[in-house]
């Protein structure tokens, strides 16, 4: 009898110790599949918002004018655009710069939105 006994425990706990892996991996897989799940939703919005933030930037530029990047004069932005302020790509930041030229006694210009001051290559707040 305590024969029975002490081999129906061990059948019991390793019966127990399998289902408890089974469960353990189940568990995990789904854990796992989840994740992915909601990875994979938050590329699809960040290439839509990538994808809207790309067309912006190209409409930003149809404002009538014909660009002239590249043509740098003293304490302009090279990337900007002389005629219009506008630079070729958007800038990081808030601050979509839209470039003037400054009367003051070295060449430089400022940003007629933010108040940004840009003075041979170095940008000052």
């Amino acid at each position: 009898m305590k024969q029975n006994f002490l081999l129906g425990a061990i059948i019991v706990f390793v019966v127990g110790g399998i289902c408890y892996y089974l469960w353990s991996v189940a568990a995990a897989l789904y854990h796992d599949w989840s994740l992915a799940r909601g990875v994979n939703d938050l590329k699809a919005e960040s290439d839509t918002r990538r994808a809207r933030r790309r067309e912006q930037d190209e409409r930003r530029l149809e404002n009538g004018c014909e660009h002239a990047f590249g043509e740098t004069f003293g304490g302009f932005p090279p990337t900007a655009c002389h005629k219009c302020g506008l630079e070729r790509e958007r800038p990081r930041g808030d601050c979509d710069h839209v470039w003037r030229f400054a009367n003051e006694a070295t060449p430089c210009s400022y940003c007629e939105k933010c108040g940004r001051k840009y003075v041979s290559s170095r940008v000052i707040s």
